[in-house]
């Protein structure tokens, strides 16, 4: 059976605490990056972890509005109840499925940016996803901008005496 957006959000917390247990060249891989100084001034050990979720990601009820009045009055059938969302400010909270992910926002591990679009949406499912990916509103673009990040940024070396990694990224799933 396929492994679905909803087992990801629903085990969040399980695929958190096997991170130790992650198959070697994906471990291997963060270490790698982590140690290969960026472009930039910075050289402590970071990564940086995109989790892409395409489809029927529900955002108010990911990072829910609890209050605000409209909300409730709104979704009377699907809102998460005040109660049980877990707070990240007086207006905005987690749904409590991503509990797992509350101490790495606490802890200012985890960044969450909401309202973000581009310029003059043409409403199409499918070009709105190419311009998601590629970061190119204006033309059909071919490569992905974290794809061009990480050859921008990461691929080659940063300090001369260093020799380049060929895995700085790794993208996990079937597709592109």
């Amino acid at each position: 059976m396929p492994f679905s957006r909803r087992d990801f959000l629903q085990r969040g917390g399980l695929f958190l605490g096997l991170g130790p247990l992650a198959p070697s060249f994906v471990t291997r891989a963060v270490d790698a990056a982590g140690e290969m100084p960026l472009a930039g001034p910075s050289s402590a050990k970071t990564s940086l972890v995109v989790i892409q979720l395409g489809g029927g990601n529900d955002g108010l009820n990911t990072v829910v509005p609890y209050a605000d009045r409209a909300y409730y009055s709104q979704r009377p059938t699907l809102a998460i109840a005040q109660g049980d969302v877990l707070p990240m400010s007086d207006a905005v909270g987690l749904n409590p499925s991503l509990s797992a992910l509350k101490p790495l926002y606490d802890g200012g591990a985890l960044a969450i940016i909401q309202g973000v679009g581009y310029p003059n949406p043409n409403r199409s499912h499918f070009r709105s996803t190419d311009i998601w990916t590629t970061a190119e509103p204006d033309t059909n673009g071919t490569t992905g901008w974290l794809g061009r990040y990480i050859d921008a940024q990461c691929c080659g070396t940063a300090v001369p005496s260093q020799t380049a990694n060929d895995l700085e990224g790794v993208q996990i799933g079937n597709q592109l």
